[in-house]
């Protein structure tokens, strides 16, 4: 192609540019309605300005840690005051399931506080009775005794009272001398005085005082305190669960002393949970009610859960990962997943059990139960 020929091209493709650049230039100032232009190019810009939707991102926090029973395991230790105690009976075996409050072992001296126990009974029922007679006051016999022994002496100071009326114008006369005159009177006297003391301990049969009533109440207090403090004795010879849940271990047999890990552990694996060791670089994205995914490590079983409670206390891992690079001294929080409820069979006898723990912490981390990540990149605290 020659040189002219490139020319005119060139001056036709200028042509046609600047005839379109002024036909645009004459439609936008046309005066007629412009809504035909709107339709073109308004759905372009939309288009091209609407986000492009992509699919939900979903952050995970993974963590490793151990299976306990709800609550966690309980060592059952023997009542304060025992020291040196011995089992007498072991009342439950390894894998039996106890009521809270049920008695599971029985320590040695149980016989001799149990006597304790009936003797002090024995004198609550002889304060009781004694208090009972004081406010009944002297038996009716009594009294009807000392009634007939106030008239006795009643009689005998009229017949002495008379005898001196007798006996006065006789020494008058000189019948008797002065000396007879006194012995009378003082037979006389004699009956009144013991007139008025027949009465008075009449009286005193009749009376019942509050003074002695208040005095034998207290005695029948004090009794009774000693029975409370010989039943609390008793009471403390029987180790009792204070929750109900399923024997994991016996530490100590009969005619063992119990040591310091107790005498059972004892956990409610009715209700299992997942406590995950979670960095504490990542606590800010743990939330309650989110949920997770559990894999028991030693058998590679999933189980899923909900994070029920986040821990307020930074500590040392107590969980070690098999990394031999992985940092032994990071300071991690206890995230507790309950697992749910059908899951729970499967680990009822797995308390202590390794896991390592998968936490949705996404958008919809809430709502997604159903997690399966994949095995990769689950070392403690990864993120993805």
């Amino acid at each position: 192609m020659s040189a002219d020929s490139r020319s005119r091209g060139l001056r036709r493709v200028v042509v046609a540019i600047a005839f379109v650049g002024l036909a645009a230039c004459g439609l936008a100032a046309w005066p007629q309605p412009r809504g035909w232009l709107e339709a073109i190019v308004l759905p372009i810009t939309t288009v091209e300005s609407a986000p492009v939707a992509g699919p939900a991102v979903q952050r995970l926090v993974h963590a490793i840690g151990r299976l306990e029973p709800r609550g966690t395991v309980l060592s059952i230790a023997v009542p304060s005051g025992n020291d040196g105690a011995r089992i007498d009976r072991l009342l439950v075996a390894e894998g039996q399931d106890v009521a809270a409050g049920e008695v599971v072992a029985v320590l040695d001296g149980v016989a001799r506080r149990e006597a304790t126990v009936r003797e002090a009974e024995a004198r609550v029922a002889t304060c009781e009775a004694r208090l009972a007679q004081v406010r009944a006051g002297a038996k009716p016999g009594d009294i009807a005794a000392q009634e007939a022994l106030v008239e006795r002496m009643e009689a005998q100071r009229e017949v002495a009272a008379r005898e001196l009326e007798r006996a006065r114008p006789l020494v008058a006369r000189g019948v008797l001398t002065a000396e007879q005159f006194d012995t009378r009177r003082l037979a006389l006297d004699t009956a009144v005085i013991d007139c008025h003391r027949a009465r008075d301990q009449l009286a005193s049969l009749r009376e019942v005082r509050d003074v002695d009533v208040r005095m034998q109440e207290a005695e029948v207090a004090a009794a009774v305190a000693g029975l409370g403090r010989a039943k609390a004795d008793l009471e403390a010879a029987s180790v009792r669960s204070p929750v109900g849940g399923r024997v994991l271990r016996i530490h100590a047999r009969p005619g063992e002393r119990p040591g310091d890990a107790g005498v059972l552990d004892l956990g409610d694996v009715a209700h299992m949970e997942a406590v995950a060791e979670v960095f504490e670089g990542d606590l800010p994205d743990v939330r309650m009610g989110q949920g997770a995914e559990v894999e028991v490590t030693g058998s590679g079983m999933l189980l899923r859960g909900e994070v029920v409670r986040v821990g307020m206390l930074v500590a040392r891992k107590d969980v070690l990962s098999n990394d031999p690079v992985s940092d032994t001294d990071a300071r991690v929080v206890e995230v507790r997943i309950a697992l749910d409820p059908q899951d729970v069979p499967h680990v009822e006898g797995l308390a202590n059990a390794r896991i390592a723990a998968s936490i949705d912490v996404g958008p919809q981390g809430r709502t997604a139960r159903a997690l399966r990540p994949g095995r990769e990149g689950r070392g403690q605290g990864a993120r993805r």
